[in-house]
């Protein structure tokens, strides 16, 4: 694959994916508060958008996974492209 496309791929993947992974850790960070104030009534609904969701919400859950696996695979190809690129 070249570098090109490489990047355009890890470029446009990264935006998508940013949203996601501010929101899914979001509700996390807030979701280890209510454990710390040991109230679990005060985020209720992040747990469930957080850890519910049925099938999509496992799906949802397993997309993000494999789209963050991506994003580290394609940047370290592009670390290796450009690391080749620089010994020469």
């Amino acid at each position: 694959m070249n570098e090109a496309l490489l990047r355009k791929w890890h470029r446009t993947l990264g935006i998508i994916l940013a949203l996601l992974l501010f929101c899914q850790a979001g509700s996390g960070a807030l979701l280890a508060l209510e454990l710390n104030f040991k109230d679990p009534g005060l985020f209720g609904l992040l747990s469930a958008l957080h850890f519910g969701g049925g099938f999509w919400g496992n799906l949802y859950r397993i997309l993000l996974g494999l789209g963050t696996m991506a994003l580290a695979v394609s940047g370290t190809l592009i670390y290796l492209k450009i690391r080749a690129r620089t010994r020469k």
